[in-house]
C-alpha cells in the first residue's frame, strides 16, 4: 500500500452543532466561537489537522465522506454540549469502530450529559452569558493537552471507547483505507483551491475565460462523477454560477449521480 507523505499531518475530526444553537434548558451556544477559539487552536498545537464535520446530507442519510471522516480520521474531538442528536449519533459510530483517541468536551453548567456518556471522561469548558468562551486560551490548552496525550497513547490504543473497555473480545476492524483516505483529504483540498481560485478570477471580466478554462479542466480531470465526493460536485457548480456559464451548469446536472 502507498505510504501518504510525511509531510500530511494526523487528522481530527470534528463533531459539533454549528452557528448558534439553544441547549434543552434554553441557553444559547455559539458553536463557531467555541471551535474557532477553543477547537481549533488546540487540534493545531496538538500537531494534527482539524477537520470540521459538515451538514451536507446527500440521498437523505448522511453521505459517504462523513462516514470515512468519522470511521477514519485518527483522532476525533466531539462536543457534546446541548445533547445534539447529530452529535451523538456520530459519536456512536465512532466509538463502534475507533477503540480510542476520541476526545470529548462540554460547557461546563449547561445541562447535565446524558446517562449513557456521563461516566465517560470529558473535558469541561467555560462559557460567558452570550454563550461563548469565557476562558478561550485556558480550555484550548487543556484540549490540546488531552489531545496530545492520546497521540502519547496511540502506540498502546488506550481505550476511550466504552465499547471495546467493557466488551471482551470487542471486534477491532482493520483500518486498511486509512492511507488512501488522507490521499483522497489531501486531493479534495487541492480541487476546492483550484475552484476558489477560479471564482476569484471570475471577478474580473478580464479573467472570465481563464476562470472558465480552470473549472472545466477539473471537472474533466474527475473523469467519472459517480464516487466523486457532493462537496467537490457543489463547488463545480457554484463555480459555473460565479462565471454565469449557465449552459455548463445545466450540462453538469444532467449527467450528475440521481442517487
Amino acid at each position: 500500500m502507498t505510504q501518504p507523505p510525511k509531510t500530511f499531518q494526523p487528522l481530527c475530526f470534528i463533531l459539533m452543532p454549528f452557528g448558534v444553537k439553544k441547549t434543552l434548558h434554553g441557553q444559547s451556544v455559539d458553536f463557531d466561537a467555541v471551535y474557532q477559539q477553543i477547537i481549533q487552536p488546540a487540534v493545531v498545537t496538538a500537531g494534527l489537522k482539524p477537520l470540521r464535520a459538515d451538514e451536507e446530507k446527500f440521498g437523505g442519510v448522511i453521505h459517504k465522506a462523513m462516514f470515512e471522516r468519522l470511521l477514519l480520521c485518527d483522532y476525533a474531538v466531539a462536543d457534546l454540549t446541548s445533547a445534539n442528536a447529530n452529535v451523538f449519533y456520530e459519536l456512536g459510530v465512532r466509538h463502534a469502530q475507533r477503540p480510542a483517541s476520541t476526545a470529548l468536551m462540554f460547557a461546563e453548567g449547561y445541562g447535565a450529559l446524558p446517562f449513557d456518556v456521563n461516566n465517560l471522561r470529558g473535558l469541561p469548558y467555560q462559557l460567558d452569558k452570550q454563550g461563548r468562551p469565557s476562558h478561550p486560551a485556558v480550555d484550548s490548552a487543556a484540549l490540546a493537552d488531552m489531545l496530545k496525550n492520546c497521540r502519547e497513547n496511540k502506540a498502546d490504543e488506550i481505550a476511550d471507547s466504552p465499547l471495546y473497555q467493557l466488551l471482551q473480545d470487542y471486534p477491532d476492524i482493520q483500518h486498511l483505507k486509512t492511507d488512501v483516505f488522507r490521499e483522497q483529504v489531501h486531493y479534495s483540498e487541492q480541487i476546492k483551491q483550484q475552484l476558489f481560485d477560479a471564482r476569484e478570477m471570475a471577478k474580473s471580466e478580464e479573467g472570465l475565460i481563464g476562470a472558465l478554462i480552470r473549472i472545466d479542466a477539473v471537472k474533466t480531470g474527475l473523469g467519472t462523477l459517480t464516487d466523486t465526493e457532493p462537496g467537490i460536485l457543489v463547488d463545480i457548480l457554484l463555480s459555473y454560477r460565479a462565471c454565469s456559464a449557465w449552459g455548463s451548469m445545466i450540462a453538469l446536472v444532467d449527467i450528475l449521480p440521481q442517487e
